[in-house]
């Protein structure tokens, strides 16, 4: 009989953000949707985060991470980025690629989305309540491993939530399966040991944004 397509958790890859590699130069954004950096030979591959800094014109693209999507030799997307209402870029910047670290004490990983705001439009003329869909929470995500605080990424994970930073995770699944990169701040994480036992953790990101889903 023939089946739904599965994933096997064993064989799938999670990485955490642990630092930061070469910056690369870029030389134009367009004002489109999504938006399109220009930057010769850049060399990033599909699901790299990076940090836009120091460009002028198109300011609103600076100090933000972004997610690089159907990359190009000379140029890249930003994944779900618009931006045509931006102002033009003019000159300079530069993208800075997060690096990753494989998180191999990984035992399980919980998504769990948010709610869509629901916009109450009643008016006098309504005849029942009337709602328009606002803006879409991404939720949490809860990472569940075996404690080892030395190790780089849980090592990043404690920094991230001491200094307030995000950190990004990335998911590559088995047999072509695509790819998912999340964004996010850590809201909490916690440890516990027990006789005849190993030292297990858990911590829990709010995600900021899309979930991106890449092919």
């Amino acid at each position: 009989m023939a089946a739904g397509r599965r994933l096997k958790f064993q064989g799938s890859s999670l990485q955490v953000s642990t630092g930061t590699g070469s910056a690369k130069t870029i030389t134009d954004i367009d004002n489109s949707d999504p938006a399109v950096v220009t930057s010769t030979a850049h060399g990033l591959p599909l699901g790299t985060v990076g940090r836009i800094a120091a460009v002028v014109g198109m300011t609103e693209v600076n100090g933000n991470l972004y997610v690089v999507d159907n990359p190009e030799t000379n140029d890249f997307e930003l994944a779900g980025v618009d931006s045509t209402g931006y102002t033009p870029y003019t000159s300079g910047g530069t993208f800075s690629p997060l690096t990753f670290t494989d998180f191999c004490e990984l035992t399980g990983v919980d998504q769990q989305d948010g709610s869509t705001d629901e916009i109450d439009v009643t008016t006098i003329c309504s005849t029942a309540k009337e709602f328009e869909t606002g803006l879409s929470d991404s939720g949490t995500l809860t990472l569940n491993y075996n404690f080892a605080p030395n190790v780089p990424v849980q090592a990043a994970i404690r920094a991230a939530k001491v200094a307030g930073d995000e950190i990004a995770v990335r998911i590559t699944f088995p047999n072509n399966g695509g790819t998912i990169v999340m964004l996010g701040t850590v809201q909490q994480s916690s440890f516990s040991g027990a006789v005849s036992g190993v030292w297990t953790g858990s911590t829990t990101m709010k995600l900021t944004g899309e979930i991106f889903v890449l092919a």
